[in-house]
């Protein structure tokens, strides 16, 4: 799986006719490793709303060499002259997607349907818009905002719309497994319906289902990041009481981004909220009190200095649960052997696992990856 970014954020230039320019690059979720193949790259400006692409032609290709070792690509693209003059002119953002559909990430769902033995001509490419600018009365480097990138995701009739933020730092971004984890959430939801005809294939979490089909859920993300997951949830789950989202003070502004009514539709803005929790300290009243459902935790295992803070956080959460189906929801792309260092640590703590789902995530010009999905309980004091 690989991601466009926006190294720099677009700007506007006032040539002949004015241009808004953008540097790119293809990376891994961590950045860790650049798109190693060439692919065309399609630039375009959309409306606000997404609704329409602005300009003639409709865009401008370039290509990304991956095989030549590129690691930053340069991109603009004209303003129409009828939209760069005048009042009324409105706002716009750069989008910038694979130009191939076989490469586009435009649903969740479509990452659920690779081959079980995924080669390197599978992979996708998730696609990224800029914030918007006003094309009215353009001025000279003006930027299409500072600091974030727009991810869309349409799953049947729902849109998962996610803010991140640019540049090369790996904090505040979405990973593979939140990723993978929010399309199978959305592929097995009730709510999905009709049922996407690729569910058949898909491994199966029982336990899983059967709480995702409850109402007035209590569900609680560690490590929420930019929040994709539990946007997902919300999305999904219209009937459930609360979803409350945390991460390190750092995540804060992104995460207050992501879940604005602006984004979000005022019903998921009522029952989905975010607050700091630091695995190190002790638990706040509000959630050590509540009887959580569902404990999500995405992307979390990567840094095992950190690893006994988090399972010390999920023995006290579910300690003294009054729910006995409570379930502690794992989504993980194991990076490095230290990280077996959590499965240890849990079984020492009284946790069983419940059931497991390995999803493939295909890689362009790599070798083929996984997601493993994990269902904790904690075992029972009797058993």
């Amino acid at each position: 799986m690989h991601y466009i970014r926006f190294l720099k954020s677009p700007r506007l230039l006032l040539n002949s006719p004015p241009v808004l320019s953008a540097k790119v690059t293809v990376t891994t979720d961590l950045g860790e490793s650049f798109l190693l193949t060439d692919i065309a790259l399609f630039v375009e400006l959309e409306s606000e709303d997404g609704s329409n692409i602005l300009g003639p032609g409709k865009g401008r290709e370039y290509m990304w060499k991956g095989r030549s070792g590129m690691r930053s690509l340069e991109v603009s693209i004209p303003i129409p002259l009828s939209k760069s003059k005048g009042r009324g002119g409105g706002r716009m953002r750069m989008l910038v997607r694979p130009k191939e559909d076989k490469y586009n990430v435009d649903t969740l769902g479509i990452l659920l349907t690779g081959n079980n033995n995924p080669n390197e001509d599978e992979g996708r490419v998730l696609a990224v818009r800029s914030m918007s600018l006003d094309n009215g009365q353009p001025a000279e480097g003006q930027n299409a905002g500072v600091g974030m990138a727009k991810r869309v995701l349409i799953s049947g009739s729902k849109e998962i719309v996610v803010w991140e933020e640019t540049g090369e730092s790996i904090a505040r971004h979405i990973w593979d497994a939140g990723l993978m984890l929010s399309s199978y959430i959305a592929a097995i939801s009730p709510s999905n319906t009709p049922h996407p005809e690729y569910l058949h294939t898909l491994p199966e979490l029982p336990t899983l289902g059967k709480i995702l089909s409850l109402k007035d859920l209590n569900i609680l993300e560690l490590g929420a990041g930019c929040g994709i997951v539990g946007i997902t949830l919300s999305k999904f789950l219209p009937s459930a009481s609360q979803i409350l989202l945390t991460d390190l003070p750092e995540a804060s502004e992104i995460l207050e981004h992501n879940l604005s009514p602006s984004i979000l539709l005022p019903q998921n803005r009522t029952k989905i909220t975010h607050q700091v929790l630091d695995w190190a300290s002790p638990l706040q009243p509000n959630i050590k009190e509540t009887d959580w459902d569902l404990i999500v935790v995405a992307d979390c295992t990567y840094n095992p200095d950190v690893v006994p803070d988090l399972v010390s956080t999920l023995k006290s959460i579910t300690q003294g649960n009054k729910r006995k189906h409570a379930l502690i929801l794992l989504a993980m792309k194991v990076r490095h052997e230290s990280e077996m260092v959590f499965f240890d640590l849990m079984a020492r703590n009284g946790f069983v696992i419940q059931e497991k789902a390995v999803l493939p995530l295909p890689v362009l010009a790599g070798e083929g990856e996984q997601i493993e999905i994990f269902g904790f309980m904690l075992r029972d004091a009797g058993d």
